[in-house]
């Protein structure tokens, strides 16, 4: 099946259209060779999707092409998915891949790839592994990783059942100074309260101290936070703790300047936050000022805040608008003068259309193929 998976990828690499909306994602990225820095960065993207999409083999494949550094990163995240899913033996493989690969990159990236590896350790539930691996990672720069190898250290202690001890070592954090220590404390709770091997009320005390963690984190980040903390009360049947967390993130959101560059993003995946949890006139309230104000977006960037309400749109169940607004999306796109941004566009656009499960129509598909045959100079 690999090679079979494999040999389809290097088919879509090609004139060849692909299968889906991720298969065209893939090959645009691996389109960009005029940018190896980009080039990669948007293939381990659509790695990752795959993997969340439980295409293993798939992802097992396009991580193997993945350009750069961020190849090891890919292997480490697949090992992540892998091992959640079950497939302890694939995992574990994975993670060789990702050790073996990370000898061969130096400087900076060479601790970012290990701070990967060491949550898919944690993922496996060998948390000493895990945990001497993001100490080493953390004393590297503190500031960059002692948070992520914190909320790390967690994780693994939690895979084999120290909740304990995995909220004593967030806690750790709640005094901490660093800006991004709030994030990764309120992240790590979260990671705790999906832990399908805890008991229901130790996961609701982890959602709760996640909600209470993310008092801390600073500006519209708290937002983001704020919008998967609701999510997290909704599965875990706690409907006025996920609606009040939403209201809170309405109001950081809505209070935004309309100037600022990242607010329909966030009007956005409000509103798809409220449909996730049932709320759809709440969401069709935001997705409309997120489309109103996508439209007014810098030509460079309404590509892909244009295709993030799409999705938002299709998680509301309103397929139309959501065909609709993609189709403007890649319109948008298309209108881009250098391949680069226009192909780096395309990889958000099909990504977004490919998590958002919609079938490409002909039209699509005719679109897509006349924009990867005109990817050439200017880059």
């Amino acid at each position: 099946m690999h090679m079979l998976v494999l040999l389809a990828l290097a088919t879509a690499s090609s004139s060849a259209a692909p299968a889906d909306a991720l298969g065209y994602a893939f090959k645009f990225a691996s389109a960009i060779t005029a940018d190896p820095k980009d080039m990669g960065k948007a293939q381990e993207a659509v790695v990752w999707d795959y993997a969340t999409a439980r295409r293993f083999d798939e992802a097992r494949a396009a991580a193997d092409v993945v350009e750069g550094w961020r190849r090891g990163t890919a292997y480490a995240d697949l090992a992540v998915a892998l091992a959640k899913a079950g497939r302890r033996d694939d995992a574990t493989a994975m993670v060789a891949k990702a050790e073996a690969f990370r000898p061969t990159v130096e400087g900076w990236p060479n601790p970012r790839i290990a701070e990967h590896i060491a949550g898919a350790y944690a993922a496996l539930g060998q948390s000493e592994k895990a945990e001497a691996l993001a100490r080493a990672v953390a004393i590297e720069d503190v500031q960059q990783y002692a948070g992520r190898s914190t909320a790390t250290i967690a994780s693994g202690l939690a895979a084999k059942g120290d909740y304990d001890g995995a909220a004593g070592a967030l806690d750790k954090l709640a005094s901490s100074k660093e800006i991004d220590d709030a994030w990764w404390r309120t992240a790590g709770y979260l990671d705790l309260s999906k832990s399908k091997t805890m008991p229901l009320d130790r996961r609701r005390k982890a959602i709760a101290s996640a909600r209470s963690s993310a008092e801390a984190i600073p500006g519209w980040r708290r937002a983001e936070s704020l919008e998967s903390i609701a999510g997290g009360f909704h599965d875990l049947g706690m409907p006025r703790q996920a609606k009040e967390a939403l209201t809170a993130a309405e109001a950081i959101v809505t209070a935004l300047p309309d100037t600022m560059p990242i607010k329909p993003a966030l009007l956005s995946n409000c509103g798809r936050s409220w449909a996730e949890i049932g709320k759809k006139d709440a969401a069709k309230n935001l997705l409309e000022k997120a489309e109103a104000l996508g439209v007014a977006a810098q030509p460079i960037d309404r590509p892909m805040v244009l295709a993030n309400t799409a999705s938002s749109w299709a998680a509301a169940g309103d397929t139309p608008s959501a065909k609709r607004l993609y189709a403007r999306a890649l319109d948008e796109a298309k209108a881009l003068v250098n391949a680069r941004p226009r192909a780096l566009a395309v990889v958000e656009i099909c990504r977004s259309i490919g998590k958002s499960k919609l079938v490409l129509d002909d039209a699509t598909r005719t679109k897509l193929d006349a924009l990867y045959a005109g990817l050439k100079e200017p880059w």
